[in-house]
């Protein structure tokens, strides 16, 4: 369990809170705050909906939420209310392992962006309340930096997508530091058939063998077939963590090697 820093803003709010990540996978919703007695929660940083739906009209006099879901001639689902219209701030600790005297240290990764009414030039998801297409708001990232030592690394990808953010930022403190999570163990990367902005990484390490003898795309597709692996988030570090290496490592073909 892990509680991070993070601050609010809306039209009612401008205020800190703390947000709760239960280091579960992606299909858990792990990620969860509480303000003004209403809860939301989420798999990723910007996908925040009404945690109790029942609170549906309670919550929609202090904040801004979108419905969607329902029923239409091609699909039925549950109502759904995500949060949208507000700004967020948020530090999340991570370990750094420093190179020059061979120290574990913690590192903050720090994210700002805020949600603005979409922009109706540019193709958006589809979403639909029963017959009528809704859409959300779209996302500014202003921030994705690591701050170690007193110094800040801005990732110069202003996205939530913590593969891009996280991979630029190692490669620019490589020559000095790495970071210690999932993100960069040797025994993990994310699924070939898709993923989400954050939260949803493939843990090898009871196939570690097997993994590194991946050494292409089709590798690693044929590698995963049958195969029972863990959920991981990009931050977590676990017990079997093993650097990445330009070797051995397999996310070379995915996106780049970073250390």
């Amino acid at each position: 369990m892990q509680y991070w820093k993070a601050h609010y803003r809306d039209t009612l709010h401008d205020t800190a809170i703390e947000i709760i990540n239960t280091e579960e996978d992606y299909n858990t919703e792990p990620l969860s705050f509480t303000l003004d007695s209403i809860t939301f929660c989420g798999t990723s940083l910007n996908d925040f909906h009404l945690k109790d739906k029942t609170q549906c009209e309670e919550a929609g006099k202090k904040f801004s939420l979108l419905k969607w879901g329902g029923h239409n001639s091609k699909f039925t689902s549950p109502y759904l209310y995500d949060l949208q219209g507000y700004e967020l701030e948020i530090e999340i600790p991570i370990n750094v392992f420093r190179k020059k005297d061979g120290q574990l240290i913690v590192g903050v990764l720090f994210l700002s962006f805020k949600f603005t009414k979409p922009d109706m030039s540019k193709p958006h998801s589809i979403r639909m309340c029963d017959d009528t297409r809704v859409y959300r708001d779209d996302v500014i990232v202003r921030e994705f930096s690591l701050s170690v030592d007193g110094i800040r690394y801005k990732s110069t990808e202003k996205t939530l997508w913590f593969e891009a953010a996280l991979g630029d930022i190692c490669r620019q403190i490589r020559s000095d530091y790495y970071i210690k999570c999932c993100f960069t163990c040797q025994y993990s990367d994310y699924s070939p058939y898709g993923s989400d902005d954050y939260g949803l990484m493939l843990c090898f390490c009871r196939h570690k063998d097997d993994c590194l003898k991946v050494n292409s795309k089709d590798d690693f597709f044929s590698f995963l077939e049958g195969k029972d692996c863990d959920g991981r988030q990009e931050t977590y570090l676990c017990e079997h963590y093993c650097l990445r290496n330009k070797a051995s490592g397999y996310r070379g073909f995915v996106d780049g090697i970073i250390n």
